[in-house]
């Protein structure tokens, strides 16, 4: 049996791992959701336009590491959680 100090150090070494990840998923979904809302946009852009679609895509980072995190706890073992 494990003692709990290894436990401990494995959960927060895949915590740190999953929220990289959600990171970096954010980011991606982030620069996609900006293209995206951009090129949607009626011509010619404006300063609001812009800015609205920065927020927007903005949203995306925090939602990818909550995800990436969410994902991790899921997928440990019943003793773990």
């Amino acid at each position: 049996m494990r003692n709990e100090r290894d436990t401990n150090a494995e959960i927060r070494a895949r915590q740190n791992a999953a929220g990289r990840f959600g990171f970096t998923l954010g980011c991606v979904a982030a620069v996609l959701a900006l293209a995206l809302n951009l090129y949607r946009a009626p011509r010619p852009l404006d300063v609001m336009t812009i800015v609205l679609a920065v927020l927007m895509a903005a949203l995306n980072i925090p939602l990818g590491i909550a995800f990436g995190l969410v994902g991790e706890k899921l997928s440990r073992g019943r003793g773990q959680r």
